[in-house]
């Protein structure tokens, strides 16, 4: 069974760690497809950062990102973000966020990280496998 990063039950139901979540979809010896959900913020940055920086230690370095169902997302994420970008490429492998929603890909812009992140509107997590 592929990990999945929950809030811990001795937080508040309003705590943003409890409106947010990570699940591994799919991985391998060096690929990994994350799905992120909810509001994401300066109070989970820190469990996003952890879980992308298992995947790298695993040696993951080709990562996807789906984020389809993140409803927010705030500077210090995107940070996070950016500097696993960096330590992906070079390592050789990428961070590329899929099914980014319009009002993600206008905070990449507005933040400037519209032309330096790897994006695509498709979703990984909606594409049945052929075999």
């Amino acid at each position: 069974m592929l990990p999945r990063i929950h809030p811990s039950s001795s937080e508040r139901p309003s705590d943003s760690k409890s409106r947010a979540s990570l699940t591994t979809i799919r991985q391998d010896r060096t690929r990994a497809l994350v799905r992120a959900a909810g509001e994401w913020d300066l109070a989970n940055a820190d469990v996003l950062a952890g879980a992308l920086a298992e995947h790298e230690r695993a040696g993951r370095r080709f990562v996807r990102l789906d984020v389809s169902a993140v409803t927010f997302l705030d500077c210090t994420c995107l940070e996070v973000l950016a500097a696993a970008h960096v330590r992906l490429l070079g390592a050789r492998g990428t961070l590329v966020l899929t099914g980014v929603p319009a009002r993600v890909t206008r905070l990449l812009s507005l933040a400037g990280l519209a032309q330096v992140l790897f994006t695509t509107s498709l979703s990984d997590v909606d594409v049945t496998r052929t075999a």
